[in-house]
């Protein structure tokens, strides 16, 4: 995925931006407008099956699940891969605020950004219940997962093929076999946790 930057603007500024530029993929981090440019037939397909299964599990009366849709931080906006987000939330908007679920699928591009800046931000919403990084070189995905305390682990879970994703505020538990069945993975990229 490769990014381009534009000049300085605050938030108002990139909420006025984007309005005018439905078709392109734009994110707002440190005082900026962030061009975001495509991905690999295999991110789409990790998000898709990340989408897919969330959406087959998640209470539809209760919950939305939306690919490249915003999260709104207090400093950023965002295109995350994957987001379940509550049905409440008004129709006609681009982001939200109150994201249960964040699905990010790592890139060599994005890998720093999606492993260190990221959590953070998305783990400063008290909506949010899992922060989910899934690899395109191995099929593991990296999940903070707010605990029965209300916290989230200060490191991230590794979960391979044989284990499972759970959500207990969702009542879900995905299969990471199902996320990665028949896909080519792409050996030679970056590491999934470098």
């Amino acid at each position: 995925m490769n990014i381009r930057a534009f000049i300085p603007v605050d938030k108002a500024a990139f909420h006025r931006f984007i309005a005018t530029e439905p078709e392109q993929r734009y994110e707002f981090a440190h005082g900026r407008i962030i061009e975001m440019h495509g991905g690999t037939n295999l991110h789409f397909r990790i998000a898709r099956r990340m989408s897919t299964l969330l959406e087959a599990q998640v209470d539809a009366k209760t919950w939305l699940v939306f690919q490249e849709f915003g999260v709104e931080t207090p400093q950023t906006v965002r295109f995350p891969d994957v987001v379940v987000l509550p049905v409440g939330d008004p129709s006609g908007a681009r982001w939200t605020q109150v994201p249960a679920v964040i699905v990010e699928v790592l890139s060599a591009s994005t890998s720093r950004l999606d492993l260190d800046e990221k959590p953070r931000e998305y783990m400063s919403l008290p909506s949010l219940q899992a922060y989910i990084v899934a690899s395109q070189t191995e099929a593991a995905c990296l999940a903070w997962i707010r605990g029965g305390d209300g916290r989230f682990p200060a490191e991230p879970v590794e979960l391979v093929s044989a284990e499972k994703i759970t959500i207990p505020a969702l009542g879900v538990a995905i299969d990471m076999a199902d996320i990665y069945a028949g896909l080519a993975l792409d050996t030679k990229g970056p590491p999934s946790h470098a």
